[in-house]
């Protein structure tokens, strides 16, 4: 394995070209995920997926040398390495935002369920007939709710 990274040649000024249009890709599809999840459309976030993943594996194939061989950042030519520089930070951020965006998503999705849940239990506790003696029925003999929550997005 040493001797192949050894023989490793830096990427070509065309491969990171492509790494950098790669990144700049995937970081459209991540900010259309944030708009979709800040839109609360979360059922049109899966079109995205297959795109994304294709995107993440194109990019880690093509980033294998230099991640496999830290050195080559200093062989790249410096107005490429600033390029990639730049298009890795916005990806970042992007990514940064993608996450707050998820985790807000999630929490939305969570307190509707709960919601949900609290609100079929208050209509199963509410009177539910007449007791024996003619008044008002406040059994609580109603089975519990149980409710499955997809945390998938």
């Amino acid at each position: 394995m040493i001797e192949q990274q050894s023989d490793a040649q830096p990427p070509s000024p065309a491969e990171l070209r492509q790494v950098i249009q790669l990144v700049e890709d995937l970081t459209a599809v991540m900010s259309r995920e944030v708009e979709l999840l800040r839109a609360m459309r979360v059922r049109d976030f899966g079109e995205l997926q297959d795109h994304k993943l294709a995107l993440v594996q194109s990019y880690e194939k093509q980033t294998e040398s230099l991640r496999s061989n830290p050195a080559f950042a200093e062989l790249i030519d410096p107005r490429l390495r600033e390029e990639l520089t730049d298009v890795m930070e916005r990806m970042h951020a992007v990514m940064s935002e993608n996450e707050t965006a998820i985790n807000a998503a999630r929490a939305a999705n969570q307190r509707i369920a709960t919601a949900i849940v609290n609100a079929v239990q208050s209509y199963q506790s509410e009177a539910s007939g007449y007791s024996n003696k003619g008044g008002a029925s406040r059994t609580t003999s109603q089975p519990p709710v149980s409710v499955q929550i997809d945390q998938q997005l």
